[in-house]
């Protein structure tokens, strides 16, 4: 009898523990997603050029994508999509960012070309149904696609890498710089073998690469692909535009995101809490290594996160090419609204908060998955 009374007793105590260590997650998970909704505003807010649309510097947004509870267990995702969808569902115009950085990316993807005169450097290729038309915007700027010397692959999912081949078919001499673990994750997935690069280069962490005065550095931040490569980009210009600040500007790039445990019949992780301790040391790291560089331009590999379009289109407005013919309630008098505000992809507030919100929901991510 004193035998069951004592198991009895312990198994209540574990019971009971278990519950206490439950609530402890919960609150925690809760307090990292207040913590990340206080970041969401800016406590300054813009002119708002684009009428009716959200403020380019509010990530609300990234809040409400990464700051949910998760739908467990997390599962392989496995995507098809080599299909070209029609040029209407996919296309997005170009357009400069710095004197010395585009984007060339479509709706979704964050595709961008840093010209120097030695070269170009360019950050992802999207698919390789896409690709060419990518890269042809280059020849918008006066640029030539054949000066493509670094293809620079954030991590190795579909929309990053799959227009590397069709680029290394096209431009023998580029290189695709890619994470060594990426590399082998290509070897192994079951995506078509016809959209594989040849392997290349295989990036260390903190290497530098450097064209013309341009140096891209790219850091091993495992989390969203094991090999995944985060990035700092020094210096980036704006002394051209009509709102020239000549101020030397510095772009970090997060390698992605989303949180996924693995793609296309490959695994990352062995489960789910390992998966967020790891995006968790990996950011941690990589905002410190951001503002040790001074970062003030935050890049985004997904359009949507850090409202990529509402910049861009804010840009072409404080950069106009007509004046709404002179009418006081037209393009004119939005450009003087903003002669004096920043430009719009600059803001070291801007980064902090955006990767502050991240850190606070990967925070709470790894949270719920303890409590499980």
């Amino acid at each position: 009898m004193k035998r069951f009374l004592t198991s009895a007793l312990c198994g209540a105590l574990l019971a009971g523990s278990l519950t206490i260590d439950a609530r402890a997650q919960a609150a925690a998970a809760d307090a990292h997603v207040a913590a990340a909704k206080a970041l969401a505003a800016p406590k300054t807010k813009n002119y708002n050029i684009l009428k009716g649309r959200e403020d380019y510097r509010n990530y609300q947004n990234v809040v409400d994508q990464f700051c949910v509870p998760p739908k467990l267990p997390d599962t392989v995702r496995q995507e098809d999509r080599s299909k070209a969808p029609p040029l209407k569902d996919w296309y997005a115009p170009p357009a400069i960012i710095f004197d010395n950085f585009y984007f060339i990316g479509s709706k979704g993807a964050g595709v961008f070309a840093v010209n120097t005169p030695e070269g170009i450097f360019l950050i992802d290729t999207n698919f390789d149904w896409d690709i060419k038309e990518l890269v042809q915007g280059l020849l918008n700027f006066g640029l030539d696609p054949e000066d493509i010397k670094y293809i620079m692959i954030t991590h190795a999912h579909d929309d990053r890498y799959w227009g590397a081949k069709t680029l290394q078919d096209m431009l023998p001499r580029a290189h695709v710089v890619m994470g060594a673990a990426d590399w082998d994750l290509i070897a192994k997935n079951n995506d078509p073998a016809r959209v594989k690069p040849k392997k290349d280069i295989a990036a260390t962490d903190g290497q530098k690469f450097t064209m013309g005065g341009t140096t891209v550095t790219v850091y091993v931040t495992p989390g969203h692909t094991p090999g995944a490569l985060s990035m700092i980009i020094e210096p980036l210009w704006n002394k051209l535009s009509v709102h020239p600040d000549n101020e030397r500007h510095v772009a970090t790039i997060w390698a992605g995101a989303d949180i996924n445990i693995g793609r296309q019949g490959v695994q990352y992780f062995p489960d789910g809490k390992t998966m967020m301790q790891t995006y968790v040391s990996s950011l941690k790291r990589f905002i410190d290594i951001g503002n040790k560089t001074g970062a003030d331009v935050l890049i985004s590999t997904n359009n949507r996160h850090a409202n990529t379009f509402e910049k861009i289109r804010t840009w072409r407005i404080m950069n106009p090419d007509e004046s709404g013919g002179g009418n006081a309630d037209g393009i004119l008098a939005d450009v003087m609204k903003v002669e004096h505000d920043p430009h719009p992809f600059v803001g070291k507030d801007d980064v902090n908060r955006f990767y502050g919100i991240l850190l606070e929901c990967y925070e709470a991510q790894l949270a719920w998955r303890e409590r499980n």
